[in-house]
């Protein structure tokens, strides 16, 4: 399952928001996962993370699929 993730971090001129498409290995399904997907972006050097949202995306109908 693929996600739409949506976060806030600190910057030297205040708070961003910043959004990203994620696809873990398994579905998101508690505060472990929420933590892990936390530390991740920590990790690309953001600083006060904290994640606003997930939302699921559908993946793309087979017709879709076979289009592109």
């Amino acid at each position: 399952m693929r996600y739409y993730v949506t976060f806030t971090h600190t910057t030297a001129n205040g708070v961003a928001f910043e959004y990203f498409e994620y696809q873990p290995a398994t579905p998101i399904a508690g505060y472990d996962d929420i933590d892990n997907l936390t530390t991740m972006i920590r990790g690309w050097g953001r600083t006060n993370v904290t994640v606003i949202a997930f939302s699921p995306l559908a993946d793309p109908t087979p017709t879709a699929r076979a289009a592109s």
